[in-house]
């Protein structure tokens, strides 16, 4: 059976809170904070090109949810 990760912003730590508690019995939930800090960089200037094909933890739906909305749900195997 899948696992669910919650993962929430964290700006959104009341919500954090109650998710704990609401799914705190739950066998295969997981609540964390979002443990990414932001970017540093504060200029505009063009970067260089990735060498890397994909991000190694890149998921970028996953990002645009919690960046909108404050939290996401990853389903892990």
């Amino acid at each position: 059976m899948d696992r669910l990760l919650f993962i929430v912003s964290q700006g959104r730590r009341q919500l954090y809170d109650s998710l704990k508690q609401v799914l705190s019995l739950e066998k295969d939930v997981e609540v964390i904070l979002d443990r990414r800090e932001v970017k540093r960089r504060r200029h505009e200037a063009p970067h260089a090109m990735e060498r890397r094909r994909y991000g190694r933890r890149g998921r970028p739906r996953e990002d645009t949810e919690i960046q909108s909305r404050g939290w996401t749900v990853v389903r892990l195997p």
